[in-house]
């Protein structure tokens, strides 16, 4: 069984300082090439998608299975020849019952030979700033308890685990 927890931080401006590889937003024809790198990604984890599962999740993603896209908040990281090698996408969804849209984190990914290089800061953190200016408040993800290294990248941003209100009596 897959243990997950719900993370959340209060949106601010990012300090983005230049980069040798900056991230760019996400376009349409990147999508089956974001498929590729999510197989990539995943395929030494616990969820371990096939071709075909992973263009469908991604497909899902950009189609609102996730909740709507920012597609201004959602960016990926390209090497020098132009492959794909790290990407979020952000997507509005609601959370709780009282039915009010907060941005999350669909997905944040790198490719295993590119991790433990800040890459996947970079993106967060262009995506926290691009969130913050077009007015959104708040930004969450939900993320598998034993992912040490996701959880070591979200709380070294700020985010706070996200609770549900206590019931009134």
């Amino acid at each position: 069984m897959v243990s997950l927890i719900s993370l959340a931080v209060l949106l601010e401006p990012q300090d983005l300082k230049p980069a040798v590889l900056s991230p760019r937003r996400i376009k349409a024809a990147d999508v089956p090439r974001l498929a590729d790198l999510y197989l990539h990604a995943y395929a030494d984890g616990t969820y371990n998608p096939n071709t075909e599962k992973a263009a469908d999740r991604i497909r899902a993603i950009f189609e609102g299975a996730r909740g709507a896209p920012i597609p201004e908040a959602s960016f990926l990281t390209a090497d020098a020849d132009g492959n794909i090698i790290a990407a979020i996408v952000t997507t509005n969804r609601v959370l709780g019952d009282h039915g009010s849209e907060t941005a999350f984190v669909a997905e944040l990914f790198t490719h295993p030979d590119h991790r433990r290089k800040g890459l996947a800061e970079r993106l967060l953190k262009h995506a926290m700033h691009a969130l913050h200016r077009a007015g959104h408040r708040t930004l969450a993800v939900t993320v598998n308890i034993d992912n040490a290294a996701a959880l070591a990248l979200y709380l070294s941003r700020d985010f706070r685990r996200l609770t549900q209100p206590a019931e009134n009596n």
